[in-house]
């Protein structure tokens, strides 16, 4: 006996996308997360070598991350 239930299949694939998106976002986070701690430990030397500045990083890090979805 075969039975027709779109509902149910299109079910995971609902539920998975928002998933699939949030782990996505928090793993851009943890990457920019260790990007400025690795960024923060430098040298003075080497930031001023690249043109940033301890503000700048801390800046970054404090600032919610604005994303363009598209």
């Amino acid at each position: 006996m075969l039975v027709n239930l779109p509902m149910l299949v299109n079910l995971p694939l609902v539920a998975v996308g928002p998933l699939v998106d949030w782990r996505r976002r928090r793993a851009d986070q943890k990457a920019q997360l260790k990007a400025t701690d690795e960024l923060s430990e430098s040298p003075d030397d080497l930031l001023s070598d690249i043109g940033i500045s301890r503000d700048d990083i801390e800046t970054t890090r404090w600032r919610p991350s604005r994303r363009v979805v598209g």
